[in-house]
């Protein structure tokens, strides 16, 4: 049986319909795609916040056991003498359908809990959130994620007001390390 070039062009469709499901099940949420690059790696960041004091992370990321969610653990200075460091927080990230954003949660070895959105722009990816600080001022922070190359993001931590940089508290970069 010859099938003409109509036939074909619907069996191909039909074929597509029955395999993109399947494929973007096999992903994971596809809203949380941005996450992809930086999945089941360990990335290292090492440098110097505005005030002087050493910042060193190391942030790993994975899919939930549901392929729903992304969650990160971060492992970070765990003292005030930058002597001890270990595993300092986990967290995850989520699509909320009501919203139409990933919201993203972080809680650290005190027990604080920062609750967030995440913004992505190209390949960049930037966390946004209310940091509470000394006699309970209110910050709204970003943290950023620049993609420089595959293994290579940099890092900046500060305030934005209208996607600019008003302050910036911290620059480093993230480098995914080698197995």
């Amino acid at each position: 049986m010859i099938l003409s070039f109509d036939s074909m062009k619907n069996l191909v469709l039909v074929l597509t319909l029955f395999a993109l499901p399947v494929t973007l099940f096999a992903q994971g949420n596809i809203m949380l795609m941005p996450f992809e690059a930086l999945m089941n790696s360990e990335w290292k960041a090492e440098g110097k916040w505005k005030d002087g004091r050493p910042f060193k992370q190391e942030v790993s990321y994975s899919w939930s056991d549901d392929e729903e969610s992304v969650n990160m653990v971060t492992k970070s200075y765990l003292d005030t003498t930058f002597t001890d460091f270990g595993k300092f927080s986990d967290g995850v990230h989520t699509w909320d359908t009501l919203t139409n954003t990933i919201k993203f949660q972080t809680k650290d070895i005190h027990g604080n809990v920062i609750d967030g959105n995440v913004r992505t722009k190209v390949k960049t990816i930037m966390y946004e959130y209310v940091y509470l600080g000394e006699n309970d001022v209110k910050t709204y922070m970003t943290d950023a994620l620049i993609w420089i190359k595959p293994d290579k993001y940099m890092f900046k931590v500060g305030t934005m007001k209208d996607d600019e940089w008003q302050e910036v508290y911290l620059e480093t970069y993230f480098f995914k390390k080698k197995d």
